[in-house]
């Protein structure tokens, strides 16, 4: 009787706490391109800003950021090293936010956590730690997030009964006593 309660607890267990994080997802993905967002206005506003500075000093006239850096480096190399990282950067969240936003709502978290393992340079990292030290963890009813959680409870549930048949298994098995 106390095996089958502490069995039934683990599975009530891990089924909750499944199903809350993942109804996380969703609020986590907004948070997420708004973050993106912001960041990639900020990148660009640094971007115009650096070239308006340089536009004082240096007679380039091109709006274009590629033959801005391109001209920019005849005069200062490293500032044009510097400013085509920033642009390269700009450019990955801006298309990072442009890939999630397009795709279906319901898909968004998907497709925002395979974005997250797609980051070669490192450029959406700081963005995802920042969002997920100041994430406030949230309750949301939407159609999504009840999806969400639903895929969490039979996962958790799921994962629960694996783990107790894996300590079953690893358990001996009582004999019973003969009379």
């Amino acid at each position: 009787m106390l095996g089958r309660w502490l069995s039934q607890s683990i599975n009530l267990i891990f089924a909750l706490v499944f199903a809350v994080l993942a109804m996380q997802a969703p609020a986590i993905t907004h948070e997420y391109l708004s973050t993106l967002a912001q960041v990639a206005d900020a990148a660009k506003q640094d971007i115009e800003q650096r070239k308006a500075s340089a536009r004082q000093f240096y007679p380039i006239q091109t709006d274009d950021n590629d033959r801005f850096v391109e001209a920019l480096k005849a005069y200062e190399p490293s500032n044009a090293q510097t400013l085509a990282l920033s642009i390269e950067k700009e450019r990955a969240l801006r298309a990072a936010y442009d890939r999630i936003s397009a795709s279906d709502p319901l898909l968004q978290p998907v497709i925002a956590c395979l974005d997250a393992f797609h980051d070669d340079k490192s450029h959406k990292a700081t963005v995802w730690r920042g969002l997920l030290a100041s994430y406030e963890p949230q309750l949301s009813f939407s159609l999504g997030a009840m999806i969400y959680g639903l895929a969490g409870l039979l996962l958790g549930t799921f994962l629960a009964q694996l783990l107790i048949s894996v300590f079953s298994a690893l358990l001996p098995r009582r004999r019973p006593q003969p009379d």
